[in-house]
């Protein structure tokens, strides 16, 4: 590992560490779980700030839906482990044909049939997290010499 790859690291490590921090500062320690699919999008967003599944209309359109597929299957069927597959196969197909792929947005359908979340949801956690991390990403990719985030809105 060279010095330049070694300093990029840490700064990514350092970026992680604060946005994830904040976010679990203002965000309810109850919605752990709820949160799982932010922690892989952190990774995408401060170590791949290119990928077009970083982006932030993919990060949130991608989130939303299947969030949003979550609970249509949660109050049309229920919660069952067939529902839970089905909703992250239809957000798959879903991302894949609207072009938004943004893998982590997978998880969405099984965590709120899982937790058999309320509509708030949407708000609290899932939408104040995903703000609060691009936020910090916008700030922490200015900090630096090298690409911003994002590339494209």
């Amino acid at each position: 590992m060279n010095r330049t790859s070694l300093l990029e690291s840490l700064w990514v490590l350092a970026g992680m560490s604060v946005a994830l921090s904040l976010l679990l500062l203002v965000i309810d320690a109850e919605h752990g779980l709820a949160l799982t699919s932010i922690g892989s999008t952190a990774v995408l967003l401060f170590c791949f700030p290119n990928h077009e599944g970083a982006q932030p209309r993919t990060v949130l359109i991608a989130h939303l839906l299947g969030a949003l597929i979550g609970f249509g299957l949660l109050y049309s069927v229920g919660a069952h482990a067939w529902s839970m597959a089905l909703g992250v196969a239809l957000i798959a197909v879903v991302m894949k044909l609207g072009n938004i792929m943004h893998p982590p947005a997978g998880a969405n359908p099984l965590i709120v049939l899982n937790i058999k979340a309320g509509w708030m949801f949407l708000l609290d956690p899932l939408l104040l997290a995903l703000a609060i991390l691009m936020a910090v990403a916008w700030a922490w990719s200015r900090l630096r010499p090298g690409p911003r985030w994002p590339q494209a809105w």
